[in-house]
């Protein structure tokens, strides 16, 4: 089976290559979003959605594009809830689990990804 992904892998044109590195990026800018949500949440809507989802010709790439941008999106909202919760003194009981799960979805997204295989 692994000579089977590889053979795919070696098969893959310029453009795949080419989504392949953007991928890697935007887990990148996922992961670097625990400290930086910010700019996770801008690299995900802007710099991974300005491609047409259509054009986009590996199921694989597809499937881990939506993965990041439920993940990111999630995460602002909850962190979003968790702020307005600080004032009521339990935000760090909602932004825990949060952060924990923001983890576990990137780390889980990103073997995933390095094994080529839909999220």
């Amino acid at each position: 089976m692994t000579s089977a992904l590889g053979a795919e892998r070696s098969l893959a044109g310029p453009a795949e290559a080419q989504d392949t590195m953007r991928s890697w990026r935007a887990y990148a800018a996922l992961a670097l979003g625990a400290v930086l949500f910010v700019f996770s949440i801008w690299y995900q809507v802007y710099g991974d959605t300005r491609k047409d989802a259509a054009s986009w010709h590996d199921a694989v790439l597809q499937s881990h594009r939506q993965w990041r941008l439920r993940t990111a999106f999630l995460f602002l909202v909850w962190s979003i809830l968790a702020g307005f919760c600080v004032p009521f003194g339990f935000g760090m009981l909602v932004f825990v689990p949060v952060w924990l799960w923001f983890v576990y979805r990137v780390t889980r997204g990103m073997i995933l990804f390095g094994m080529h295989r839909v999220a």
